[in-house]
């Protein structure tokens, strides 16, 4: 997972270097560590300003009030011990001298209050808009055009390519400030961090519509006409979701409702949408996958059904990979919530008719740990029904225990091959999760890759993953700075092939993909960078040519903030990355698309893009937000 406080910590360790005075560091380079160490692990929870969150009780380390009432013992108690189940106990990772630089940094945080200051503290970052000025409603309805094409999973197919090569609207010409922004609006009853799916010509609300899916996390599910702004044609609660209030975490990768957060699946041949949703009842949590008829939202016959399986907790097993529908079978997988334990790497198969549970396989069944986190993305599949993925930080022996490696496995999940990296004990203690991405099969070829939080990617032989050690990776070269979240894109163009990755606090890049390997060195790199997660991809393309890279991002003033990151939706041409196209930013009171959804790729297709959002303060807000062709002006 993405949250581990023994990776964090990890870091720390750097610190011995000169983290005692008695070993001759200056002030400065106490000060400038303190800063660095406070930004990469602190910054997770009290944000990089140290302004906290107060709806979880964290606290602002600018209230000159708070600061007063709360001593230097009590701080450092509380970095050494941790502090009411809230915040886990550092004193195993850092030296007493470490946790001294920390006070102070935290101190000088406000210095007028504590007359510590240690230089000036970095300028705050200017106001950004994250809620646009919407026209009256129907702001460009205009014509609609029945569908063809659907977008029924996340990252638009089995293999995760996040490519939709049938868009024959939206184009490098037409994607600019004067024709392309912001149509409408909704404004929903929660976050959103599932992809938002797209139905055409559907059967609906007495006639036939193209109908976008979203699912909120306090387990609502709506069903929007894809064109118009109106309200939904239906909307359904798959009961009380089960929320960080009922049971803290100590960090902030969820700050509310945990209800629906990994992307549903749908199947276009029965009109069904599986969706999994965590409710909270009777004092206990409870995990179940539901079938969704398309056309009112109802249950379909045995739905739902209760997930269960030996060492499965249903509060613990985070279900934040997508869904995967793949050769008549229903695949779930699971990560956790902030490396909270005990919990396992499950993926479970269902019967897509029946319900009924057909196969689970535990990827740590001697410790825990080994989720199939991926920032989100579900689990890859072949035309014969095999199934790849990547696992993250964990126990792993190389026979039934499999942390930071990438699996094969069966239909009916039986592991058929692994590949595991030279450093993966290294990997595992610096929580440098290798799933951070998630498997992507490349087109064409009869390779997986895959990248981690070390930015690194691996290329790997589907008929031979070789198992442990680097020297059996087909490719492995160092593509971003800093970790990437949820999904290179593939686009095979006229002028060749092109995989894109945008990193954590990096910019957007563009590599050539030729005779099965990457030319290590970018054929394009974008001008922007993205604080966490990062750009979240997809590309819109009339096959080989008109091709755009669409990025859901956050601006960089916001830092690492896991909470309230404005988002910004950026436009490329995928030929030439250099060239932005487009960005809401350009007119953020009319296009901004409100908080970032992490992990959460744009949808486009048949003219549109529909991004998923976090909404606005406080964390029960959320959007969905629909971009497309501007109406033209009328005639003078």
């Amino acid at each position: 997972m993405n949250h581990s406080f023994p990776a964090f910590c990890a870091s720390v360790l750097l610190l011995g270097a000169f983290g005692s005075r008695a070993q001759g560091a200056t002030d400065v380079e106490v000060h400038a560590f303190a800063h660095a160490e406070f930004a990469a692990t602190c910054a997770r929870c009290h944000q990089a300003d140290g302004s906290g969150f107060a709806p979880l009780g964290i606290p602002s380390f600018l209230d000159q009030r708070w600061q007063a009432d709360h001593p230097d013992a009590e701080l450092l108690a509380a970095i050494h011990n941790g502090r009411n189940g809230k915040m886990p106990p550092f004193g195993a990772a850092y030296t007493s001298p470490q946790i001294d630089a920390l006070v102070d940094y935290i101190r000088g945080l406000a210095p007028k209050a504590t007359g510590k200051p240690h230089g000036p503290l970095p300028p705050p970052p200017p106001p950004v808009a994250i809620e646009p000025s919407l026209p009256a409603p129907g702001h460009g309805a205009g014509p609609v055009v029945l569908g063809s094409v659907g977008l029924y999973t996340q990252h638009n197919d089995n293999a995760r390519t996040g490519a939709n090569l049938h868009e024959t609207i939206l184009t490098p010409a037409n994607v600019n400030p004067r024709q392309f922004g912001l149509l409408f609006r909704h404004v929903l009853d929660n976050e959103v961090f599932a992809q938002p799916l797209y139905v055409p010509n559907l059967e609906i609300g007495g006639g036939r519509h193209n109908v976008v899916i979203v699912a909120s996390a306090a387990n609502t599910v709506y069903a929007f006409d894809a064109d118009v702004d109106a309200p939904a044609y239906w909307q359904v609660s798959l009961g009380s979701a089960g929320s960080v209030e009922q049971h803290h975490f100590w960090c902030l990768d969820i700050v509310g409702d945990m209800g629906v957060v990994g992307t549903p699946v749908i199947d276009p041949a029965t009109q069904t949408m599986y969706v999994v949703a965590l409710t909270h009842e009777n004092n206990g949590f409870v995990q179940r996958l539901h079938a969704l008829d398309l056309h009112d939202g109802s249950d379909r016959p045995h739905s739902p059904v209760t997930l269960t399986a030996p060492g499965f907790d249903p509060l613990l097993n985070n279900q934040r990979p997508a869904l995967l529908l793949s050769q008549g079978g229903i695949y779930i997988g699971f990560s956790s919530h902030c490396d909270v334990g005990p919990y396992h790497g499950f993926l479970m198969r269902y019967d897509p008719r029946s319900l009924q549970q057909t196969a689970v396989l535990n990827l740590s069944p001697d410790g825990d740990g080994n989720s199939i986190w991926q920032s989100g993305q579900g689990p890859a599949a072949d035309e014969d029904g095999t199934i790849f993925f990547v696992t993250s930080n964990g126990i792993w022996d190389g026979k039934r225990n499999f942390s930071d490696s990438f699996l094969k496995v069966s239909p009916d999940l039986k592991i058929e091959d692994w590949f595991t990296p030279t450093n993966y004990q290294e990997l595992d203690k610096k929580d440098h999760d290798l799933n951070s991405i998630g498997a992507m099969l490349i087109p064409g070829t009869h390779e997986v890759m895959g990248a981690g939080k070390e930015g690194v990617v691996y290329v790997i032989n589907r008929d031979n993953f070789g198992h442990l050690g680097d020297e059996h990776a087909a490719q492995r070269f160092k593509a971003t700075k800093g970790e990437v979240n949820v999904g290179a894109v593939y686009w095979k163009s006229a002028g060749g092939e092109f995989i894109y990755l945008w990193g954590q606090d990096d910019a957007l890049h563009a590599y050539a993909f030729r005779d099965g390997r990457f030319e290590p060195k970018p054929v394009g790199v974008g001008a922007a960078t993205s604080a966490y997660p990062g750009g979240i991809l997809s590309l819109s393309a009339n096959g080989d040519r008109d091709g755009v890279l669409w990025a859901n991002a956050a601006l960089t003033a916001h830092g690492g903030s896991h909470i309230n990151g404005a988002g910004v939706l950026r436009a490329y041409d995928a030929t030439d990355v250099t060239h932005e196209l487009w960005d809401s930013n350009l007119d953020a009171a009319h296009n901004a698309p409100g908080r970032v959804s992490k992990n959460a790729p744009p949808t486009v297709v048949n003219g549109k893009v529909y991004l998923a959002s976090f909404g606005t303060l406080p964390a029960d807000t959320g959007a969905l937000y629909v971009y497309g062709l501007l109406p033209l002006p009328p005639a003078p």
